[in-house]
């Protein structure tokens, strides 16, 4: 399914132009402009704060030492990774900085290049996802195609069986595998390659000489092949898989309203708003609620858009139960929206 422009012209000439499979709902160029305005600092503080709170964690697990706290903090830093993955996101779109080459810098020494992947390659796989979103065309339906873990509805004991895997590291060849597909997606040169591997190699030395190779294996590695390998399924799962096709204005692309816990431990930084983030990929992270709001106040976009309350919800609709979520998206998206225009009534 090819995009057509959901404004009449990209609200910032030589920009990443914002794009939507037949979008039924619009933005005023003026709404748009102001919806993708890209705010340095507060990308920059989203940054520093999911690296400090990896660091706490790890004070605090080793300072206070117990099973427990580890499989907890396990977790937490494998939900912090993935927040950082979706700051990287952000900059593939060039959504985190104004200046390029310090956004690119910023994605990939700080946010990609930890977690073994390119932005520049991961860049090229994503933006021809947004290309071709659904088609043969699109990279991510081609490396899930014949996989029966990516074929719904499934089985109740197949999906838990794949969860189980995820979330002990016994599927951790799938992130491997996950980062040699985006590595042949795009040639690099020579310097950028000789920059990268030297990065690890660099990081490697100074993580042996402080003697640190044990705290890298229980804080980085164990998180990332568990509970980030876990959550990129379910992601995965929810953002384009198990959905009831509306109709031909909208793409096979769901948006789920996460609850808080939720919001920490799958969705970080407002990944969950994904129809919004196909439909006007120019609006960073942090102004995709208000992006939600506004849409859902347009006419049909309730009615036509595949809403699912909760990653729960997600899973029901995966083993083929979907009236419940569904309506309950419904109903918690309606009283949303009905509590946004209070506060805007009581404020104007």
């Amino acid at each position: 399914m090819k995009y057509g422009s959901a404004t009449e012209a990209s609200p910032e000439p030589g920009r990443e132009s914002d794009t939507g499979a037949n979008i039924p709902v619009k933005l005023s160029r003026e709404e748009l402009r102001e919806l993708s305005t890209v705010d340095p600092f507060l990308a920059a503080l989203h940054v520093g704060v999911e690296w400090g709170l990896i660091a706490a964690t790890i004070c605090i697990c080793q300072r206070f030492w117990h099973p427990l706290l580890y499989v907890f903090a396990v977790a937490f830093i494998g939900s912090r990774q993935h927040a950082l993955l979706v700051l990287m996101h952000d900059g593939v779109h060039y959504r985190l900085l104004r200046n390029r080459r310090l956004n690119d810098w910023l994605s990939e020494v700080v946010l990609a290049w930890p977690h073994l992947v390119s932005a520049r390659q991961y860049r090229t796989n994503h933006l021809a996802h947004h290309r071709h979103l659904n088609t043969p065309l699109d990279p991510d339906l081609q490396r899930r195609r014949g996989d029966p873990a990516w074929v719904f509805p499934q089985a109740i004991p197949n999906l838990a069986k794949a969860l189980f895997r995820d979330v002990t590291g016994l599927n951790a060849p799938a992130m491997l595998k996950l980062a040699a597909s985006l590595k042949s997606a795009d040639s690099v040169p020579g310097w950028f390659l000789t920059m990268r591997y030297g990065f690890y190699a660099a990081a490697l030395g100074v993580i042996v000489y402080a003697g640190a190779l044990e705290g890298l294996a229980l804080y980085w590695i164990v998180p990332m092949f568990t509970w980030l390998v876990l959550v990129m399924r379910v992601r995965g799962i929810a953002e384009h898989h198990a959905i009831e096709r509306p109709g031909d204005s909208y793409p096979r692309t769901r948006t789920t309203q996460a609850s808080r816990l939720e919001r920490i431990f799958i969705a970080p930084k407002n990944v969950s708003y994904h129809i919004e983030h196909h439909f006007f990929p120019s609006v960073p992270f942090y102004r995709l609620p208000e992006l939600h709001s506004i849409l859902m106040s347009k006419p049909g976009y309730r009615e036509g858009a595949h809403l699912t309350r909760t990653y729960w919800g997600v899973l029901e609709e995966s083993v083929g139960r979907t009236a419940s979520s569904r309506s309950a998206a419904r109903d918690g998206h309606a009283a949303e929206l009905g509590r946004i225009q209070r506060v805007a009534e009581a404020t104007s």
